[in-house]
């Protein structure tokens, strides 16, 4: 008897079918599962990436797209670093470019140094006087006829030597120089550098630069393959550095290949020979020795100097305690002045500076400059103009309010007539009080003055009767203003001369020149 829903104890269809697919495919299917979590887990795949990527970076020599392909990413990924962080840059690149630039600034300052110490040298001697005479004759600064008269050398010998092996690869010399054997001296820098580099040199790699020997100076310029060496006698100028490392230079790109390469052949570097006979520089004048007397004079300048130096500072503190004396007496001399206050002064030897506040009628106090050995080119000054209260100036106000009124004035005649109009009456007493306070002004001020009362006529009528008209209106205006207390001694009358007309366009006009006028004349002492 069968179980319910048995097949012979083998189970239902599909568990079978189930069971013959695992035994077929079931690795397969197990591959595919395990390939599709690597490709979904980005942690896996990076992991396996960068175990061929090192593989392919060492085959890139022979299959150049892996290099196209990666120049451009790195090229912006370099970009976008040193952008955003300049300092780790700096920091990489510093132990390659720093010795360099320490190098160029020792340099460039032992150069200098030589320049200030050979200024010093001969700028006490009869030959920088006659050199500053050309230097002003032809606009040279005197520095660079100083280095070009001065600094007396010759670059006998030029070496060329490879740096690594320590072999001459090419030699110049100047004509009619002493020939020296290349090899020896180049194997004799080598061993000089060798010594200075373990000895003294440390961590910092530093290299010889210049050495000298009896007349001769030794200056060597480094380069990454090769070094340029040179023999220099006499008093080696600043200006032979850049010159031999400018050489170096250019032997370097002109040689890299030849020089990477080298294995003991040096015919490669005979085209480079310019290069070192550019180094061959110089100047052909002979030193002279000074004479004794020249000796004897210059010791005895080197005495006065100092005694110059402190007389010209002597001098300096004078000029400038003399000037500031004279300034304070000036500002003085200028507070003192009636009708000026000052507010403000200061200044120094480039210039001084003065503001106040001024009366219009008080002494212009840049007029006083001269007189106290000053320039108006040298002082600012600035005033603001007010009414000083001081009686002297309060007289001369009135004075000569009351002068410009009198002369204003006019009073009015009738056609052909000499009599004062009886309209006119109080015009001639108001004139009156204003001579009389006229009077009293100018005597507050020392002024003695008199009236001058001028008859006027309009053109109609004849010349003689206009004449004696004119004169009969001036003495009836004297008359009156006698009456009114106004001294006729102190008034003089005259007609209208000839000279004189009155417009005469219209009736009004007319009527304005049938008037007398009046003039004010200061009268000098003793006149």
């Amino acid at each position: 008897m069968q179980a319910d829903g048995g097949h012979n104890g083998h189970g239902s269809p599909e568990d079978r079918f189930s069971e013959l697919s695992a035994l077929l495919v079931g690795p397969e299917r197990t591959q595919l599962a395990d390939l599709q979590r690597r490709l979904d887990d980005p942690a896996t795949r990076a992991q396996e990436v960068g175990a061929v990527l090192a593989e392919a970076m060492r085959l890139h020599g022979r299959d150049k797209s892996l290099r196209k392909a990666l120049q451009g990413p790195l090229e912006e990924i370099l970009a976008i670093s040193v952008r955003n962080h300049p300092r780790l840059l700096a920091d990489a690149l510093f132990p390659i470019f720093g010795r360099a630039i320490r190098n160029a600034v020792v340099a460039e300052l032992h150069g200098m140094m030589q320049s200030f110490n050979l200024a010093l040298e001969q700028s006490l001697s009869w030959r920088s006087v006659k050199w500053r005479l050309e230097g002003l004759r032809t606009g040279k600064p005197y520095a660079e006829i100083l280095l070009l008269r001065s600094l007396l050398f010759r670059v006998e010998q030029v070496f060329l030597i490879h740096r690594q092996t320590g072999l001459a690869l090419l030699h110049a010399s100047a004509p009619q120089a002493e020939a020296r054997d290349a090899e020896m001296i180049s194997g004799m820098l080598t061993a000089i550098q060798d010594f200075v580099r373990d000895s003294f040199s440390g961590e910092g790699g530093d290299e010889l630069e210049t050495a000298r020997v009896g007349p001769y100076t030794l200056l060597v310029a480094h380069g990454p393959q090769a070094i340029l060496a040179g023999v220099v006698r006499g008093t080696m100028t600043p200006k032979l550095y850049p010159v031999f490392h400018d050489e170096l230079d250019a032997i370097h790109v002109e040689q890299a290949a030849a020089l990477a390469a080298f294995k003991g052949d040096t015919a490669p570097f005979e085209q480079s020979h310019g290069h070192l006979e550019r180094c061959l520089l110089g100047s052909a004048e002979a030193p002279r020795q000074p004479s004794a007397v020249a000796v004897r004079f210059r010791r005895a300048l080197l005495w006065a100097a100092p005694a110059l130096l402190v007389a010209g500072l002597c001098a300096w503190w004078w000029i400038g305690v003399t000037q500031e004396r004279r300034w304070e007496a000036y500002v003085a001399r200028v507070e003192g002045e009636p009708g000026i206050v000052v507010t403000r002064f200061g200044g120094g030897r480039s210039g001084h500076f003065i503001e106040g506040l001024r009366d219009p009628l008080a002494a212009d106090p840049m007029a006083l400059l001269e007189r106290a050995g000053f320039g108006r080119s040298r002082v600012a000054g600035h005033w603001e103009p007010y009414h000083s209260l001081l009686p002297r100036f309060v007289a001369e106000r009135s004075y000569q309010d009351l002068k410009g009124s009198i002369e204003s004035r006019r009073i009015r005649f009738r056609l052909a007539k000499a009599d004062i109009p009886p309209e006119q009456e109080d015009a001639v007493a108001d004139l009156a009080a204003r001579l009389r306070s006229l009077f009293a002004s100018a005597a507050a001020t020392g002024r003695n003055v008199r009236i001058e009362v001028r008859g006027n006529t309009d053109p109609l009528g004849t010349e003689k009767l206009n004449t004696t008209l004119a004169r009969s209106r001036a003495d009836s205006v004297a008359a009156s203003l006698a009456l009114y207390g106004v001294p006729r001694e102190r008034m003089e009358t005259r007609g209208r001369e000839a000279a004189e007309p009155c417009a005469a366009e219209s009736e009004a006009a007319r009527m304005a020149c049938r008037s007398a006028s009046f003039h004010v004349v200061e009268v000098r002492q003793g006149s």
